[in-house]
């Protein structure tokens, strides 16, 4: 079967009444051509055949060069659309109407913009609201390094990655911070590819290698976390409800904050707790032991159904709730710290330390990797791996000792 082509012509069927013949793109396939007419015409001498394109001495137009990369844009994306639909085979039952058809309902290049807002919308709707935020956050922050300007997929370049990293960096932001924006704007760019509003043959990150640094360990050790089950604090208080939400976390397997924000009575079934990971969607299922039931009676009191368990969400809409999570949270952990200090605790707690802190103390116990990763819902070991990526260099130090003697 021979190729679909293309071409750019003058049409010379008919003249316009200034003289001019419109300049169109010709389509040819199975030996019948078809035709879509661009917005601009010139006088036939004015028309280089051979190079598709204006002379470069025409007066019809003020900017020739622009015109003549307007064209040859508008011939190359056609002979895009040509090559995709031979690739996947779809040509095979394509007429030459249907191939002028999907070169004419090709929508204009759209912006990284709108593709993301595009995507925010969409993860709005299905209430996936903590990944709807962190693409509105990498949106602002390719917004304030480019100017606001609304640029096409095709700008970001392996150079404007490399200037917005020389700039953030030198701003003393850390390496990981960037990571986060960038990997964030790598997904929105693949989904593009996916959807066919983004050139495989500009992609970026082919070339451009996203770098991070290993964070500081977040776990605490056991003698630590011992010394916060021992603390005393006045029932009701801002630093009672801290202890108690850190300690169910640990209790049961390093919950994070949002399950336990989002836990309802509905969820305790028998002697187990089910629900699923706000992350990633997977289903857990834990086993109610004594500390995790004493924690739970004194907030379980008078309440049924679907009432939340822990006062941590206060209002019904699902955005007034993303605030009132963020807010939590942020509350939880500068009481964390209050907790720590009291303590004589090393070290910034959060809300993660507890999960850290349980797959840490898991990995000391030689409990298999597989099953810690299993407890803590990671839907891949290597994540879990990452969790435990360093042993305690006191461990290696003895090591050390023991091989030099």
């Amino acid at each position: 079967m021979k190729k679909a082509t293309v071409k750019l012509i003058i049409d010379k069927r008919r003249s316009k009444k200034d003289g001019t013949y419109a300049i169109v793109l010709r389509i040819t396939f199975k030996k019948i051509s078809r035709y879509i007419y661009t917005e601009y015409s010139v006088p036939e001498d004015d028309w280089n055949a051979s190079e598709q394109s204006i002379i470069s001495t025409s007066k019809h137009f003020r900017n020739i060069t622009r015109v003549n990369n307007h064209l040859h844009k508008t011939l190359l994306d056609a002979s895009d659309i040509i090559t995709r639909l031979a690739a996947s085979g779809e040509i095979k039952q394509m007429t030459v109407n249907d191939v002028r058809h999907a070169i004419e309902s090709r929508e204009e290049t759209i912006s990284f913009t709108t593709f993301a807002n595009k995507v925010i919308a969409e993860m709005k709707l299905a209430k996936k609201l903590g990944n709807a935020s962190v693409y509105d956050q990498t949106l602002n922050f390719l917004k304030r390094h480019t100017h606001n300007r609304d640029i096409t997929f095709d700008e970001i370049t392996f150079q404007l990655l490399k200037s917005i990293e020389a700039k953030f960096l030198s701003e003393n932001n850390s390496l990981n911070g960037l990571s986060f924006y960038f990997r964030t704007i790598r997904a929105i760019y693949n989904r593009a590819i996916k959807e066919g509003q983004a050139n495989r043959d500009n992609y970026p990150f082919k070339s451009y290698s996203i770098k991070e640094t290993k964070t500081r360990k977040r776990a605490i050790p056991k003698t630590a976390m011992d010394s916060i089950k021992a603390a005393k604090f006045e029932p009701g208080s801002p630093r009672w409800h801290t202890r108690n939400i850190f300690l169910f976390s640990f209790y049961n397997r390093g919950m994070n904050f949002a399950d336990m924000a989002k836990l309802r009575m509905s969820d305790i079934e028998s002697d187990r707790i089910y629900y699923r990971r706000s992350k990633t969607g997977k289903p857990l299922s834990v086993k109610l032991t004594d500390a995790t039931r004493e924690i739970l009676s004194t907030y379980i009191k008078d309440k049924k159904g679907d009432d939340l368990i822990f006062p941590i969400l206060k209002r019904d809409t699902p955005e007034l709730q993303m605030k009132d999570l963020y807010n939590a949270r942020k509350t939880f952990n500068k009481y964390l710290n209050k907790i720590a200090k009291k303590l004589e605790i090393e070290g910034n707690l959060t809300s993660y330390v507890a999960r850290h802190s349980w797959a840490t103390i898991a990995k000391d116990l030689n409990i298999p990797i597989s099953v810690i990763s299993e407890g803590l819902g990671h839907e891949d070991i290597k994540t879990t791996q990452i969790y435990l990526d360093e042993f305690d260099t006191s461990v290696i130090d003895d090591a050390n000792k023991l091989i030099t003697g």
